[in-house]
Formats: C-alpha cells, sequence, structure tokens
C-alpha cells in the first residue's frame, strides 16, 4: 500500500489506494452533463428531523417551493438504509416505540408503531433492518442486573393488525444487514470472549443458522450493490458472498484505513463507488470529511475542504464547522457534501463539487438546518 498526496492549486485530493495514483478520483468522463434532479434533505433542528426539497441541474441549486412529504420526526435513535428508502426508530416517552419509513422516490412517509403490546422501559433496541414490507428490530430487555435476553422482531407491515415474531437469541445484537432473503445478525458476547458472530436467519423460516466466527474488533455490517455484506473493521474489510457463506478478506495499509464504518449513511453509484463521510486523521484540520472509497481498487479519495476551499470561504463565506452527511448526483457527477457551520444556531449548508482530476466548486446553498441526510432522483 502507498499513500499519494495529489496537490493543486487550491484544489487538492489524499489518495490512499493499491495501484496508480489515478484511482478513485470521480468519474471525470470529460463530456458537459446537464440534466435536471431532485434532492430531497433531511434538515436537523432543535432535535427534530424535517425534510426540504431541491431543484437543481449541473450548473443551479434552488429550495423547490413544494412540500417535502417526508414527515417530521423527533430525531431517531437507530437508522437504517436501503438504496433510497430510510428507516428510523425512536423510543417513545410510554416506553413503547415508533418506526418511520420514508421512500424518498416516492416522497412518502409511513410510521408504525412498536413494542406497545406491554411496554417495558427495561427494554433497548439495538439495531433496525427493513426488507420490502418486513421490518426487523433487534432488541434486549435487562431482566436482572448485567443480565438480559435477546431478541429479534419481525415485522410485517403489509399485515393490516399488529402481526410481528420474536426470534430469541444467545448473544447481544449490535447491527443487522439484509440480502439474498438472509437476515444477517452481528452479535456482541459481552459477558464472556467480547468476541463478535454473524449469525443468519432465513427470512421467510425464521431459522438461525450457525454463521461465522468473526473475531474482536468488528465495528459494523452493510450490504453493498451485488447484495454481499460487507463486515468492517479498522484495518479491513471482509467480503461474505450472501449465497454460498464464502469470504475474502481486503487488507488496508497502515494510515491508509478508509474507516467508512464511522459513518451513518453510505451511497453507492453504479460502479460500485461508496459515498461516504469519515474522520481524516493528520489530512485535515476538520473533524470529518467527504469520502469515496473504491472496493474494486481498494483505493479512498478525501475531500479535505482547506485543499479546494479558500481560507474566506472556509471561515467566513461558509463558515463550515464540519461533514454531516455525503450524498452523490450520478446524473451530473456531482459529490454532495451537507455541512454544520461553526456560527452554531443548528444551522447547515450544502455544498456540491465537480469531480474529476481537478475537483471544483460548483456552488453552495445555505439551509435553515444541519444536513441530515440527502437523496437524489
Amino acid at each position: 500500500m502507498k499513500t499519494y498526496n495529489l496537490r493543486y492549486a487550491f484544489l487538492a485530493l489524499v489518495v490512499f489506494g493499491c495501484s496508480t495514483s489515478d484511482d478513485g478520483l470521480g468519474d471525470g468522463k470529460g463530456d458537459e452533463k446537464n440534466e435536471t434532479v431532485a434532492y430531497t434533505i433531511v434538515l436537523e433542528g432543535d432535535s427534530q428531523l424535517s425534510g426540504t426539497l431541491l431543484n437543481a441541474d449541473a450548473k443551479s441549486l434552488e429550495i423547490s417551493s413544494d412540500k417535502s412529504g417526508f414527515l417530521s420526526v423527533d430525531k431517531p435513535q437507530l437508522t437504517f438504509e436501503d438504496a433510497s428508502v430510510l428507516s428510523m426508530f425512536r423510543k417513545t416517552a410510554d416506553c413503547s416505540g415508533k418506526i418511520t419509513v420514508h421512500d424518498f422516490n416516492a416522497d412518502a412517509s409511513t410510521e408504525y408503531v412498536v413494542f406497545d403490546e406491554e411496554p417495558n422501559c427495561n427494554l433497548e433496541a439495538n439495531a433496525l433492518a427493513h426488507f420490502g414490507n418486513v421490518i426487523f428490530i433487534a432488541y434486549e430487555i435487562e431482566i436482572a442486573p448485567k443480565e438480559s435476553d435477546y431478541f429479534v422482531r419481525i415485522i410485517d407491515v403489509s399485515e393490516t393488525e399488529n402481526n410481528h415474531v420474536d426470534i430469541e437469541i444467545e448473544q447481544k445484537p449490535v447491527d443487522l444487514a439484509f440480502a439474498n432473503n438472509r437476515l444477517f445478525i452481528l452479535t456482541f458476547d459481552e459477558n464472556v470472549s467480547e468476541d463478535y458472530k454473524l449469525l443468519v436467519m432465513n427470512k421467510n423460516t425464521f431459522d438461525v443458522l450457525p454463521g461465522l466466527e468473526l473475531g474482536v474488533d468488528v465495528k459494523r455490517i452493510f450490504t453493498n450493490p451485488e447484495g454481499n455484506i460487507i463486515i468492517g473493521y479498522p484495518d479491513l474489510h471482509t467480503t461474505l458472498n450472501s449465497a454460498t457463506m464464502a469470504y475474502e478478506y481486503t487488507n488496508y495499509g497502515e494510515h491508509t484505513e478508509p474507516n467508512f464504518f464511522y459513518s451513518r449513511f453510505r451511497q453507492f453509484d453504479t460502479t460500485g463507488k461508496m459515498y461516504y463521510d469519515m474522520p481524516p486523521g493528520k489530512n485535515s484540520i476538520f473533524p470529518v470529511v467527504a469520502a469515496i472509497y473504491d472496493f474494486e481498487k481498494n483505493s479512498t479519495v478525501l475531500y479535505a475542504y482547506e485543499n479546494f476551499l479558500t481560507e474566506t470561504q472556509l471561515n467566513f463565506e461558509f463558515e463550515i464547522q464540519s461533514t454531516t452527511t455525503v450524498g452523490y448526483d450520478e446524473k451530473n457527477d456531482l459529490l454532495l457534501i451537507g455541512y454544520s457551520k461553526a456560527s452554531g444556531e443548528a444551522k447547515g449548508g450544502l455544498l456540491r463539487i465537480k469531480l474529476g482530476q481537478e475537483p471544483e466548486l460548483v456552488d453552495n446553498l445555505n439551509l435553515d438546518g444541519i444536513p441530515y441526510a440527502i437523496y437524489t432522483k
């Protein structure tokens, strides 16, 4: 592994990778794109999330006069993202809970009440997932000090009545992913070995099959566009074939770790590159920046603000504090960076960056809230 530092006048990237120094630098196709798109940006303010619609093409960006169908909700404790659908869980004051599912393509939110049959304040939800009309929520119930029972609840929201099944498992569930009609459950042995294990549940029969012993330091799991499971560690990731259970490791060199497990949300383009936010280490003075990871080439591109914005833009015009979410407009090949403002007062903005060998700022939009997530259609 090598570390490449590509620097241009006010426009610079830091690239980590295993092959040539132009790996992972975006499409850079050379032809000018200019297609009309619509963004939905989820904004956080006063511990509430709300949706705002934006109209855009490759050269212009403005807030739409149309109202978003995103149902305003309290900031969730758990989230799960699958393409254009976002699920959010929040515990309610009566110790039950609510799950809100928003389809960004349809611009519609649906809300479901869970754990309301016998509200239990000792119940703690740990992970969330969805697939089609089925929602999975992993949780634990404390039955004695330092002793809990662990479950995965399967909810079929297509049923008119409250319809759920609870499957008990042996260890604490901490993350969920879904692929190939199977639910993958990351569990943690917090009482004995402190090791992680991956269980596999059949969606139709609810049978829980023996999975993989994963060792320590597993950070999270998620599904890639090919329908395989990515298991993230600090210094490597495992790609697990969700059908055959065959797996392969991808190791990172020292100081080249992509750190994508820090990111709450991830977006993929049609080539499989992943757009996300990550801590940059010594490559930026900002705590979190945008990044693109190419799984095929095992290379990461970091977009450090100070390398493509002037000091005046950073400190006075945009007042950037930190990256809060990252998206991608594939129709116009633009990186979307949501950020919070250093001035406080729950304000933020959206930057759009033209990709290629010499990335450049396209525009900025100030927002009345801090960007939490962004989706394009």
